[in-house]
């Protein structure tokens, strides 16, 4: 996608700025059934070896 997101390994915390609009956060939501407030906050906490990849395309998607 070209874009920059090594700002999320500098955050801290359960739960992490994504830089999603609201209308990308509704997509992940409704096509690929990935919760994301429309602020773009997502909780990396959620994350884990065995839905990261699908998570990382469904945002790939949505850019």
């Amino acid at each position: 996608a070209g874009q920059d997101f090594s700002f999320v390994g500098r955050q801290c915390g359960m739960f992490s700025y994504s830089g999603l609009t609201a209308a990308q956060a509704q997509r992940l939501r409704s096509e690929f059934g990935i919760y994301a407030l429309d602020t773009g906050r997502i909780c990396v906490a959620a994350l884990n070896q065995k839905n990261i990849d699908a998570v990382c395309d469904a945002i790939k998607k949505v850019l």
